[in-house]
């Protein structure tokens, strides 16, 4: 019997060093950089976009430094049709970009099993903001101009909007700081690719107000609900 059970044995112990090894594949790593795209209660479809480094510090915790470049609207903004069938928004004077440098700690409470389920892990993070008000500008024929809700020739007039970058060297710079909690599902991840979904709140907040609608009611703290989807690369 001998002859049988040692066999089944070298071949156990065999199966489960590779199953160890399986199981661990898909943690062993040491840095994370993944892109990403974001959708915000405060802003249109894609409201932001950017980039994580992260680095392993210990077993299920990592640091990690981010950038992103976001767009924040008013929540009064409403899109006008102009008689060219050009579109515009009513009353908007200024966009709100943001730069968010950030640094942040994340803490992993679930790891994916071998070939299926979901690493599950929290995160926060903050740092300075750099807000950019950056005139709203509108054609008017062949002119191009800040626009201004009191101005009537600026309501009858307008061909449409020209874009935000035509704005972006005018734009004036806002200070202030940023924070950020999330809940992060990747489904199908492993040792050297990231996909992934997070979930989670931002609050931002600047020094003054933000001028994006001079007639209504602005404010230099926002706050905002989101989704987003990363992707990207482990070593």
């Amino acid at each position: 019997m001998r002859f049988i059970y040692r066999p089944l044995l070298v071949l156990s112990l065999l199966c489960a060093s590779a199953v160890a090894r399986t199981q661990s594949s898909d943690e062993e790593y040491h840095t994370e950089n993944v892109f990403g795209v974001r959708s915000a209660t405060n802003s249109g479809l894609i409201s932001a976009v950017f980039f994580r480094h992260s680095r392993l510090l210990q077993k299920d915790n990592l640091m990690h430094l981010s950038l992103e470049i976001a767009n924040t609207k008013h929540p009064r903004e409403t899109r006008q049709t102009t008689f060219t069938g050009n579109r515009f928004i009513l009353g908007k004077a200024n966009y709100l970009f943001s730069i968010r440098p950030h640094y942040g700690r994340e803490k992993v409470f679930f790891k994916k099993a071998p070939q299926q389920g979901a690493r599950i892990s929290g995160m926060v993070s903050a740092g300075p903001s750099i807000g950019l008000e950056t005139p709203y500008l509108i054609n008017l024929g062949k002119k191009v101009e800040q626009y201004d809700p009191k101005n009537p020739k600026h309501r009858s007039s307008i061909t449409g909007n020209a874009g935000p970058f035509r704005g972006l060297f005018s734009s004036k710079l806002i200070l202030g700081v940023f924070f950020k909690a999330a809940l992060t599902f990747e489904t199908n991840s492993t040792k050297n690719k990231v996909f992934g979904i997070e979930t989670g709140f931002t609050i931002e907040a600047f020094t003054r107000k933000v001028n994006i609608i001079p007639l209504a009611n602005n404010r230099a703290v926002f706050t905002a609900a989101y989704l987003s989807i990363y992707f990207g690369k482990r070593k």
